[in-house]
């Protein structure tokens, strides 16, 4: 009999030996893991993870602001986990862990109040950069009156268009770099879409009938994607255009090459646009009706009844099929 506990003894203390083996292997393979995918991300940052304009850049900054801060709850959270499971279960290098106490002040404070510090910080934090990135506030520090650019989603292209100068495109934007852009957005003959550039910043959604504004300042010469990220039928995923920064010059020239297209935006010509599309190449037209985008939120602000507006593209769609 003794000799059958002796063996049972030696084998546990084994078994021991092994799990204490495999969870030191365990640690340090999360370790070597976890620290690869995160030199293998920084190259490879996109999106708002790598800003061309300074919206995306303050996101960037609260995004990341906020992931430490959460971090300082997480991390202990892991680390105690891990240490307390190898400590008291795999080395078995101790007796039964029986604590003599069942309350205390000192641990109640720390794990309450600290989560408390850091909800009240991220609150305080997310409160101000919410109102200093309004889409429809002004950014301050540009004594340079911002460019205005109207912008209708169509199925599934967008329609951007420069009142000042008096052309449009077609899923192209060209903005020049460090000055300040004032969007105007609407939708026509397509329900609610989104409008994102991602590297510059500010995903804001837009209505038919309603114009919603965005501030934008792109801060670096570049080419940029810019997308809908609503979804609001087939060919939403294909509705991409186009983002080129460039400086006032090129962008000077941009505007006087674009002003000798033979393409005009009439309202004959607006009408096709309404028609369904996927992956519309870029156009350019010289001229553009009279105050088309207030037209087109007008055409919604006015209607009655239970008829859609463009009751006629629908009509032309559905007998295509």
């Amino acid at each position: 009999m003794d000799e059958w506990i002796r063996k049972a003894r030696i084998d546990s203390a084994h078994r021991g030996h092994t799990l204490s083996r495999l969870g030191k292997w365990l640690v340090i393979g999360v370790s070597i893991l976890f620290m690869l995918n995160l030199t293998g991300c920084s190259g490879h940052f996109i999106g708002m993870l790598n800003p061309k304009g300074l919206v995306a850049f303050q996101e960037r900054k609260l995004f990341f602001d906020t992931l430490a801060l959460m971090l300082v709850v997480v991390l202990p959270v892991i680390i105690m986990s891990l240490t307390f499971v190898y400590h008291y279960q795999i080395s078995h290098r101790i007796a039964d862990y029986k604590p003599n106490w069942g309350h205390s002040y000192f641990l109640e404070s720390l794990w309450w109040g600290i989560p408390c510090v850091i909800i009240f910080i991220l609150a305080v934090m997310t409160w101000r950069q919410t109102h200093e990135l309004d889409p429809y506030r002004r950014m301050t520090g540009y004594s340079e009156k911002p460019i205005i650019i109207q912008v209708i989603a169509l199925p599934w292209k967008w329609l951007f268009i420069y009142p000042d100068e008096n052309i449009a495109t077609i899923n192209y934007l060209e903005i020049p770099v460090g000055q300040q852009v004032e969007f105007w957005i609407t939708t026509d003959n397509v329900p609610m879409s989104a409008f994102f550039i991602p590297q510059l910043g500010s995903q804001i959604y837009t209505m038919a009938g309603m114009r919603t504004r965005l501030h934008l300042v792109a801060n670096e010469i570049g080419l940029y994607d810019g997308l809908n990220t609503q979804y609001n039928g087939d060919g939403f995923s294909e509705m991409h255009f186009s983002v080129h920064v460039v400086d006032p010059i090129e962008m000077a020239s941009w505007i006087a090459q674009v002003k000798k297209a033979p393409d005009h935006l009439t309202l004959v010509s607006y009408d096709q646009l309404l028609n369904q599309s996927i992956d519309n190449k870029s156009a350019f037209f010289s001229g553009v009706e009279g105050n088309l985008f207030n037209t087109v939120m007008a055409t919604y602000m006015t209607s009655t009844g239970t008829l859609h507006p463009r009751t006629h593209q629908l009509k032309l769609h559905y007998q295509t099929y």
